[in-house]
């Protein structure tokens, strides 16, 4: 089988390269963008099995990104937002219903490596159920254990 193919969206250089290398590491085929215009682009030339994208970058927003994906690639692409901070209800609202799933920063990267495994995605999850870093699950984060 070949390895799974990941596609990395991420504009902190340092936080970019250290998903690319492990997630390498882990036998995933892996390239990154540093923006979602680069992203989009290098989707139409990877053909990625998941898309690894921060919700914040600096020429648009995961949301958009994600809905562009699912435009071109359809929903058999697996989309994962990452973020450093919460854009509040509506923004988790939008995740719920569209992103497979949503990781807030630091990316716990067991959690991470077990979204990756899951060959379906988040498509065994009830409809709109969104794994969070820390384990819960539904429309807000719950605190750290």
């Amino acid at each position: 089988m070949a390895a799974r193919r990941i596609l990395v969206i991420e504009d902190e250089p340092g936080a970019r390269e250290a998903l690319e290398s492990l997630l390498a590491e882990e036998g995933y085929t892996v390239t990154s963008a540093a923006s979602g215009e680069a992203g989009l682009r290098r989707l139409g030339e990877f053909h990625p099995d998941t898309v690894v994208c921060d919700y914040y970058l600096p020429d648009t927003d995961g949301l958009q990104i994600l809905r562009q994906v699912r435009r071109e690639a359809g929903e058999g692409v697996t989309f994962i937002v990452i973020t450093a901070g919460c854009g509040g209800d509506g923004m988790e609202r939008q995740l719920e219903s569209e992103a497979d799933y949503f990781f807030q920063k630091p990316v716990d990267l067991a959690r991470l490596r077990g979204a990756l495994e899951d060959d379906a995605g988040a498509r065994h999850a009830a409809p709109g159920t969104l794994v969070f870093a820390n384990g819960g699950t539904g429309a807000q984060p719950l605190p750290a254990p």
